[in-house]
């Protein structure tokens, strides 16, 4: 996204938004020991009973359309509420929170509900603490500075629920992904664009005739919100080669049944389901959806041909995959930027082509540099980013970017990744001999790195030959790393951190940043982004970003690193949020080797 700087917001569109209109009251509490029966219990009592007036609809006789399809545009739903908007959110905001003395401690959605429900636990001996989610990513109100800051957050994040707390983290109220779309004009999404641009095409389907208990498992298995009920096309020989939607069950509908106590084998679906559908076509602008959605106050539409054939479904979270609606402004120098870019690369790769990576390293052309890291809270230097540096007797300097991707192509990167390694923890080891005591070195990893079989037994071997305390090595990872091999990456990770040694994850929020990660994955280390950290004294949207991951990392007992401290400003408000290190310009230059050892000398005898 643009700086705010660069593409400065107009006024009428934060101005037309109602910050408090989208905090809901607080979603009832539970303490951690209490059963999961007594959860489930107080969030159905919450929602409006919706499987009587689903079940009667089902039953009622509908007349076929004169084509013998399903009408696109069918009558409203018996399940449409009599209730405001505002209280209808609140009814239907899908979670209850869990908390200890006052203080947030987890979450209990839906979707765990349906996790649950394809269990065989027993659910009133069963303690919350044991199935809550935790983390939780939370705003303060003063953080809430406009309804952008929540759109990033659940979109970046892919959550649908963030509470917002005090400063003692005591549950205020919540915003979902419901509360948002609602007080977002519509005007937000991008005009022009059409559903199928961002419909899921890939729906899982059940049959009437098929038991509910199936239903749960497929929401489980596939981690997903809702299922279309289908009956094969009239005109199809293969069952379910083209089908005909005609019903929808969700997730809602499995908490609701569950807390009743049915029987999920004996139950069919055509039973349950809710019908008549919300449909739309392929070819709808994106301003038909959200305004459908709004009327029928539903989060999902079904979407067909005209034949009335299955073909994608439209979420409330697909509409999050819109560009930000702050990029507009920006649109054409986003275009040209792309452009430049592309033809920046084309012209890098067709030049590196004429690279010889191992002919450099024969002649010992690559060296590293180190970037300083300063531990705010001491006051003192802690540690240091490898970084590599390629001077080419042809060529002369050649920039990181130039040369890294090449090496990734071509795998030579897991050669010069195992020198990078050594270089460093030697280097780091001769500091300590040279009495600047222990100095941390933090090492990029890659992806070829971390899926060879042997890394793990390398890296330590590498440690303990070179004398460096393991606990003095940081391996840093990119988001993007992770999503490789997830199994294979936490299998790693749980190796690497028995040997003592430290795991960061690099450009935390700007990839595939997800709550999941810091659930299945166990990191020593945040590095923000410095997308966050530009600016940040003028940018009250990164502000409120950046202390919530803060506030996230201390629950997780995380150390924090801010990346591209550029300025004193930057750097003062950064301490002042209780930011613990930073590396940036703003404090140093990658620095030569004996650079290096001046700089944390005179550092050291300065302060």
């Amino acid at each position: 996204m643009l700086s705010d700087s660069a593409n400065p917001t107009p006024p009428n569109l934060i101005q037309a938004d109602s910050i408090e209109a989208a905090i809901l009251p607080p979603p009832p509490q539970v303490s951690p020991q209490a059963s999961i029966g007594e959860a489930l219990r107080l969030m159905n009592s919450l929602k409006e009973c919706a499987i009587g007036t689903a079940r009667t609809a089902s039953s009622l006789p509908v007349p076929p359309p004169l084509d013998g399809n399903p009408s696109p545009n069918p009558s409203p739903s018996p399940r449409f509420s009599p209730y405001s908007d505002s209280t209808y959110l609140h009814l239907t905001m899908g979670c209850i929170v869990v908390v200890e003395q006052g203080v947030l401690q987890g979450i209990l959605t839906e979707r765990d509900i349906v996790r649950l429900a394809c269990g065989a636990l027993d659910l009133e001996k069963t303690a919350i603490s044991t199935v809550m989610t935790q983390p939780v990513l939370s705003l303060t109100r003063e953080e809430m500075t406009d309804l952008f800051v929540v759109y990033n957050l659940l979109r970046r994040h892919q959550i649908r629920h963030l509470p917002i707390v005090d400063r003692s983290g005591r549950v205020e109220g919540i915003v979902t992904l419901s509360s948002l779309r609602h007080n977002l004009s519509k005007s937000y999404f991008l005009r022009f664009r059409q559903v199928w641009e961002v419909m899921t095409s890939k729906v899982v389907t059940v049959l009437p005739t098929d038991s509910l208990a199936a239903v749960a498992q497929r929401l489980f298995t596939y981690n997903i919100s809702c299922v279309v009920v289908v009956q094969p096309a009239p005109q199809s020989s293969a069952p379910r080669s083209q089908q005909i939607p005609v019903g929808i069950v969700t997730e809602r509908d499995i908490l609701q049944l569950k807390a009743l106590e049915l029987d999920f084998l004996k139950l069919q679906v055509q039973d349950v389901m809710s019908t008549p559908l919300a449909v739309v076509r392929a070819t709808d602008g994106l301003e038909v959806v959200q305004e459908m959605m709004q009327v029928r106050r539903v989060r999902r539409l079904v979407v067909t041909t005209p034949d009335g054939v299955l073909v994608g479904i439209i979420t409330e979270t697909n509409l999050t995959k819109v560009l930000d609606p702050l990029e507009l402004y920006g649109i054409v120098e986003i275009l040209q930027k792309q452009v430049f870019n592309l033809t920046k690369s084309r012209n890098r790769l067709l030049a590196s082509r004429n690279f010889d990576l191992e002919e450099a390293f024969q002649r010992q052309e690559f060296r590293l540099v180190y970037q300083p890291q300063l531990n705010l809270e001491k006051n003192r230097i802690a540690g240091a980013e490898a970084l590599i540096r390629w001077n080419s007797k042809d060529r002369g300097p050649i920039p990181p970017a130039e040369f890294i991707p090449w090496a990734e192509q071509t795998y030579f990167i897991v050669k010069l990744g195992y020198w990078i390694l050594r270089t460093a923890c030697e280097q780091a080891q001769s500091w300590c001999r040279l009495g600047l005591g222990e100095i941390t070195v933090a090492v990029n990893v890659s992806s070829h790195q971390l899926m060879d079989p042997y890394f793990v037994d390398r890296t330590v071997a590498i440690v303990r030959e070179t004398g460096l305390p393991p606990h003095c090595l940081k391996l840093e990872l990119t988001e993007s790393v992770l999503v490789d091999n997830l199994s294979a990456a936490a299998e790693q990770f749980q190796r690497l951190q028995e040997a003592s040694i430290q795991i960061a994850i690099d450009d935390f929020g700007t990839g595939y940043a997800s709550l999941s990660y810091l659930q299945y994955f166990s990191f020593d280390i945040l590095k923000i982004d410095r997308s966050f950290v530009h600016h940040i004294d003028q940018n009250y949207r990164n502000q409120a970003i950046v202390a919530s991951i803060l506030r996230l990392a201390h629950q997780l007992n995380f150390q924090v690193i801010a990346e591209g401290v550029e300025t004193e400003a930057e750097r003062q408000l950064l301490q002042a949020q209780g930011c613990p290190c930073i590396q940036g310009y703003g404090f140093s230059r990658p620095l030569e080797v004996d650079d290096f050892i001046q700089f944390v000398q005179h550092y050291r005898d300065s302060a």
